[in-house]
C-alpha cells in the first residue's frame, strides 16, 4: 500500500515551517497542492514565507506551551515535525522542546487529529553517530515517543545540511572560504569523512514518501552519494567562493596539546567531542531511500557550486 490510504491532496500540518528546512519543507508541499497549517511562535509570524497561491493556515502556539496547541492538529491527516532545538539553544531548551514538545503534540493527536494520522519527523542529525551530544540523546528520546505512540511514523536523518537560505552555517562558512589571501587552519589530519546533503535533496526525500508503494514506519538517512574527506570539504567550498585560501592541517597530536592546555584555564568540553569526531568517518548508508524513493541525492562539489553560484551568502542575513 501506499503511505497514505487515500489518494489526493493532504491537510497537512508542519512544525518549523519558519526554519531553513521548514521554509523548502511547506514550498513543496504548497507546490504539491496540500492543503497546510503551520505553527509558528508568538512574534515570529512575519518569518513566515507564504507560498504563492496556497492555502495556508498559520497557528500561532509554542511547542512548549500544550494549551497553546489546541486545534493545531484539528483533523489533520499528517504532521511533518520538523521544529527541534539545537546544541546552541542548550540542554534545558533541547529537553522542553525536542522531548517535552513532542510529547504534547502526540497528546494534541490523540485529542483531535485524524482517523488514520501519521507523523513524520525530519531530524537534522544522525541519531546513531558514536561522538556524545545531548541534542543527538533528545533527538533519540523524541523518535523513541514517536515509535511508540501507536501512530503510523515515518523518520527522516538528514546529516549536515546546506543550501541556499542557510544564514547560520552556509552563509559564513562561504564568506570565510571566499578570501582572498590567508589561510583555512584545519585543527587534525581532515581525512575523517563527511556527507552533506543539500536541502532540496533532503526534501525531495520527503515528498517522494507520499507515493511510496509499501507502507509506513520506516527510517531514512539521508546524505551525500558518498562520503568526502575534510579536507575536500574546505577545499570544493574554497574553490565554489572564488577564494584564495590555503588550506593548511595541524596535527592531531598538536591540536590535542592545545585542546589539553586550554583545559587548564577555561571548559575545553566542546573542543574534545569536536576532536572525537573529526576522528570518525561519517559516511551514511542511503541504500533505502535511493532504492525504494528512486531518490538520487547530488554531490557536494555539484550542489556547493550551485549554492555558492548566487550572492545570497556575502551578507548577513536580511532583516
Amino acid at each position: 500500500m501506499s503511505a497514505f490510504h487515500r489518494q489526493g491532496p493532504l491537510h497537512v500540518a508542519v512544525t518549523g515551517a519558519t526554519g531553513f528546512i521548514g521554509r523548502y519543507m511547506v514550498r513543496s508541499l504548497a507546490a504539491a497542492g496540500h492543503r497546510l497549517r503551520v505553527l509558528v511562535r508568538p512574534g515570529r509570524e512575519s518569518a513566515l514565507e507564504h507560498p504563492a497561491r496556497a492555502p495556508l493556515e498559520v497557528h500561532t502556539g509554542d511547542l512548549v506551551d500544550a494549551a497553546s496547541l489546541r486545534g493545531f492538529l484539528a483533523d489533520i491527516d499528517l504532521l511533518i515535525h520538523i521544529a527541534s532545538a539545537h546544541d546552541h539553544l542548550g540542554d534545558e531548551s533541547m529537553q522542553k522542546i525536542n522531548i517535552q514538545g513532542t510529547t504534547h503534540l502526540l497528546d494534541a493527536a490523540r485529542r483531535e487529529a485524524a482517523k488514520d494520522f501519521q507523523i513524520w519527523i525530519i531530524s537534522s542529525a544522525v541519531i546513531g553517530a558514536p561522538v556524545y551530544s545531548y541534542y543527538r540523546d533528545s533527538k533519540r528520546v523524541q523518535e523513541k515517543l514517536i515509535k511508540g505512540s501507536g501512530f503510523e511514523w515515518a523518520s527522516f536523518r538528514p546529516t549536515l545540511v546546506y543550501g541556499v537560505g542557510d544564514y547560520r552555517h552556509t552563509a559564513p562558512f562561504l564568506r570565510r572560504c571566499a578570501a582572498q589571501r590567508g589561510s583555512y587552519w584545519v585543527p587534525h589530519d581532515g581525512l575523517s569523512k563527511i556527507n552533506p546533503v543539500h536541502v532540496e535533496d533532503a526534501v525531495d526525500a520527503v515528498m517522494r514518501y507520499f507515493a511510496f508503494e509499501r507502507g509506513v514506519d520506516c527510517v531514512y538517512e539521508l546524505a551525500g552519494p558518498s562520503g568526502i574527506a575534510y579536507n575536500d570539504f574546505v577545499d570544493l567550498t574554497i574553490a565554489a567562493a572564488g577564494g584564495k585560501l590555503r588550506r593548511r592541517n595541524i596535527p592531531k597530536k598538536w591540536a590535542d596539546r592545545l585542546i589539553f592546555l586550554k583545559g587548564l584555564f577555561a571548559d575545553n568540553t566542546a573542543d574534545r567531542r569536536a576532536s572525537a569526531y573529526f576522528n570518525l568517518h561519517h559516511e551514511h548508508d542511503i541504500t533505502n531511500a535511493k532504492f525504494e524513493l528512486g531518490w538520487e541525492p547530488r554531490t557536494y562539489a555539484q550542489g556547493i557550486r550551485e549554492v555558492a553560484a548566487l550572492d545570497w551568502w556575502r551578507t548577513d542575513r536580511p532583516s
